[in-house]
């Protein structure tokens, strides 16, 4: 028996495979996000665009496509995880996400309200009142 040793990944397969990883999790976060949350972070300096990239290609395409839980249920942990550290913008764009993903205003609350017993009642208030004001604007279709 023979043991083969894979080959080692070159620069230009590591980049290919990064674009590829790239371009799923861009299509994702735009379907969830909305065009205008990509252009915005595209937009962004070239300095901010290597951690844009890691937060594509780690968050949006390795941890979101993966079959194991559906894209509400990925809405309301980001949103409680959101909440307990205080990511206030991060937390506003993933309300609208979560609604996108099929969250209804009734479970974005009860969410939020989980976090009060388990992080605080003042992470809860503050996300509370975040969500509410981006729930606010989406009615009014701001």
């Amino acid at each position: 028996m023979s043991s083969s040793t894979p080959p080692k990944p070159n620069r230009t397969t590591i980049e290919s495979a990064q674009a590829t990883l790239y371009e799923e999790g861009t299509k994702l976060r735009q379907d969830i996000l909305g065009v205008q949350h990509i252009a915005a972070s595209q937009a962004l300096p070239d300095f901010q665009q290597p951690v844009q990239t890691m937060a594509v290609v780690a968050g949006w395409s390795l941890c979101w496509t993966r079959p194991g839980l559906e894209r509400k249920t990925r809405s309301l942990l980001c949103l409680v995880m959101l909440a307990v550290l205080g990511r206030d913008s991060q937390l506003a764009g993933h309300v609208k996400g979560a609604v996108a993903n099929g969250c209804t205003e009734e479970e974005i609350r009860e969410a939020l309200l989980q976090v009060s017993v388990y992080a605080g009642v003042p992470c809860s208030l503050n996300a509370t009142n975040v969500a509410w004001k981006v729930l606010e604007e989406m009615r009014e279709g701001k």
